[in-house]
């Protein structure tokens, strides 16, 4: 099924060990889960990143800013120009500048974004869910996911940012999580596995292509 762009269930499981292998070997931090479903195990991949907020003034008064069809090219860029951006930082750092709330630092803004990659039986294909919080717990509404969007990415699905990044229940958790949606992951994973990309990278290669989006970068070491 790979070269179609899609995968099986088994297939996820035996591609997220294999992710799971380089994570720990880069010290990435990426976990397998395993969730209890009755009789049935299903593992889904979990990682925690802490991002520095750049320019945080240009989200609160750009917060409202919404591209739609009504947009034209020239709005569409200067909203977009005008957004700001995520820096990763260290995780280690920020748990304490969590818990220390009085210190110098704590005038940056920070945000954490908690991601999961599930496997989904209607599309068989992985999905990216992540659950997007500052770091006193408040989620972060659509508008400033959207306002912290890589320049690059937002331009490309500037028109499409609606269906694009949506919300529903995790489908394992029953809670609410933002999500990329799935309906296209078949349609240009089988293009880039048609062009003889390693099976045992399927996971790596889809990870590397909507992760970027919402802030979460893959290094390159996971395809050497």
């Amino acid at each position: 099924m790979v070269l179609e762009g899609r995968i099986t269930k088994e297939e996820f499981n035996d591609l997220v060990l294999t992710l799971i292998e380089k994570s720990q070997q880069l010290h990435d931090e990426w976990e397998r889960i395993e969730h209890v479903c009755g009789d049935k195990v299903i593992y889904y991949l979990c990682k925690r990143n802490y991002y520095r907020l750049v320019n945080p003034t240009r989200v609160s008064s750009n917060n409202n800013a919404i591209l739609d069809d009504d947009t034209d090219d020239d709005e569409a860029n200067d909203i977009l120009q005008n957004c700001s951006t995520i820096e990763p930082e260290d995780n280690n750092c920020c748990n304490s500048l969590a818990q220390a709330p009085n210190s110098q630092n704590h005038q940056q803004v920070y945000h954490v974004y908690e991601y999961h990659i599930v496997y989904s039986p209607a599309y068989s294909v992985p999905v990216l869910y992540f659950d997007p919080k500052t770091t006193d717990g408040r989620r972060l509404a659509l508008e400033e996911i959207w306002n912290t969007v890589n320049l690059e990415y937002a331009q490309s699905v500037k028109y499409d940012a609606w269906s694009f990044i949506s919300q529903q229940e995790h489908p394992l958790l029953g809670r609410v999580f933002y999500f990329i949606h799935p309906c296209h992951t078949s349609n240009f994973m089988q293009i880039i596995t048609g062009k003889g990309s390693n099976e045992k990278l399927y996971l790596c290669t889809w990870l590397s292509a909507v992760g970027p989006v919402i802030g979460l970068q893959l290094s390159p070491s996971y395809f050497l």
